[in-house]
Order: structure tokens, then C-alpha cells, then sequence
């Protein structure tokens, strides 16, 4: 018997990276996990990777999962995921808002449609799913909800600076820091209908398709001090989700630090089984 046995999660971004790896770990533990993204089927992208994929890989395991295509950036597309999966499913108990796109580019190198994007898909686009989802959540007695973040929502502090910040922080730290606001703001309206709302991080840098990809076409890419598989951030998912609803809420998480604390592991046992590069 799985934790989420029983339970109706959906995750965005899930084709590939993050969403994939919280997609099979939610579907491990037991939930149907409806998993969206903009790339249907192998080859629609430069980037590997797609619903089909992480479909197949959630089936080969034993465990049940459904792709419907979604670009957050489309409310209409928002829509249709929500009520595609009450329709089918009758209920949402877990919502993951994984999607995000990281824009390349300091200030002033970005054109301001860029900028605009970033905040449409990072931050209006959770907003959105989580209005659309949250009636259903609180007609059925609470839920879960996670936005996943990024350290890069932690802002450089003060200066003077001996080394310039990576290229595109500025925009996508600030629509990172923009989200775990906002998720706390949400977490404070809605602990009362018992939905939780809580924010998650990698604690270390994890490998990923889209990373790989873009690293690989700078140059060969070093990954000394990552985490080559994502099962970590996939398994603090499932525990934050065992915690009890509209109490375990307004958090702003790491993986890592999930595990050790209410996943009640040793850092030794992290280290191992979530090894570094």
C-alpha cells in the first residue's frame, strides 16, 4: 500500500526534469498522477523528453498515470486540464506547479516580451492553475498544493561583488521569489479549508534533459556537486504530502532538508541514497 493510495495529483512541467522525476515518485507512492506540458510526443522538441515518456515510465513501474497537454501560458489550456481531470477523475487531491522556463540574459541584454514571459509562465501561470483548481480541492475536504522554487529566489545581498551573478538571475530569481509569495499569501487564505500550500527547492543543483541540453551547447558541461537523478525532490513531494492538511502549510522547503527533518532520515542515509556528483 502506497501513502497517496487513492489520491488524484497533477503535476505541470512534467515531460521532462523535475516534473517528471515528482510525477514517479507521486505515481510510487500510490496517487493517479495526471501529468501536463507543452510536448506531447518524442521529437516535438529539441529537448528530450515527453508526456508519452514519462507516461511509459510511470506504467513500466506498475503504477497509473494520464498525459493531458497543457501550456500554462494558455488559460483555455489551464482550463481544460482542470476540468479534464475532475470529468475523469472526479477530484484533485495534490497539484504540483513544476512549470517554469529560465530566460538567458542579463537586463540589459533581455527584451522586455521576454521579461513579460518569464512572469507569465513562473508566476501567473501557478496563479492561474491554483484558481481553477482550488474549488474542486475545497469541495473535497483539502488538498495539497506545491510550488516548486528555486535558490535562485535568494537574492545576492548587498555589495560590492567580487564575481558577476549567472546571466538571466535577475528575471528568473525574481519571478521565483515572486512565487514563494505568493504561495505563502495563498497558504494563509485557504489553511482553512485544509489545503496546504508549500514551496520546494532543490537543495542541490539536479541534473536535468532541458539543463543538459543547453550546458552541453556551451561547452562540456561540468556537474561536479549535482545530484545526476531528481528522485530526491520526488520523494520530499510525497512526504510533504503526507503531512496533514492546512497545518503543514506556508513552508518555504528544500528537498534535503525535507528528508532529513520530516522524512526522519540520517544525512548519512541522504547521502547515500541520493549520491552527489
Amino acid at each position: 500500500m502506497g501513502v497517496l493510495d487513492g489520491q488524484v495529483a497533477i503535476v505541470t512541467g512534467a515531460s521532462r526534469g523535475l516534473g517528471k522525476d515528482i510525477a514517479l515518485s507521486l505515481a510510487r507512492a500510490g496517487a493517479m498522477v495526471i501529468v501536463s506540458a507543452r510536448t506531447d510526443e518524442p521529437g516535438q522538441s529539441r529537448i528530450p523528453g515527453s508526456l508519452a515518456d514519462t507516461v511509459g515510465q510511470i506504467e513500466d513501474a506498475g503504477s497509473k498515470a494520464r498525459a493531458i497537454r497543457c501550456d500554462v501560458a494558455d488559460e483555455a489550456d489551464i482550463q481544460n486540464l482542470v476540468k479534464t481531470t475532475l470529468d475523469d477523475f472526479g477530484k484533485i487531491d495534490i497539484l504540483v506547479n513544476n512549470a517554469g522556463i529560465l530566460v538567458p540574459g542579463t537586463v540589459l541584454e533581455m527584451e522586455p516580451k521576454h521579461w513579460r514571459l518569464s512572469f507569465k509562465v513562473n508566476m501567473e501561470g501557478p496563479f492561474l492553475v491554483c484558481k481553477a483548481a482550488l474549488p474542486a480541492m475545497i469541495d473535497a475536504g483539502g488538498g495539497h498544493i506545491i510550488n516548486i522554487s528555486s535558490r535562485g529566489a535568494i537574492g545576492p545581498g548587498a555589495g560590492p561583488y567580487d564575481v558577476a551573478r549567472p546571466t538571466g538571475g535577475a528575471a528568473y530569481g525574481a519571478t521565483k521569489a515572486a512565487l514563494e509569495r505568493f504561495s505563502q499569501g495563498l497558504a494563509s487564505e485557504v489553511f482553512q479549508h485544509k489545503v496546504s500550500v508549500n514551496v520546494l527547492s532543490p537543495h542541490l543543483a539536479i541534473w536535468s534533459e532541458g539543463g543538459h541540453f543547453f550546458r552541453t551547447r556551451a561547452g562540456e558541461p561540468d556537474y561536479s556537486g549535482w545530484r545526476m537523478t531528481g528522485d530526491i525532490i520526488g520523494d520530499a513531494a510525497v512526504v510533504i504530502c503526507s503531512q496533514e492538511r492546512g497545518r503543514y502549510t506556508g513552508n518555504i522547503l528544500y528537498d534535503e532538508l525535507v528528508m532529513l527533518k520530516e522524512g526522519g532520515m540520517s544525512a548519512e542515509e541522504v547521502a547515500r541514497r541520493y549520491p552527489v556528483e
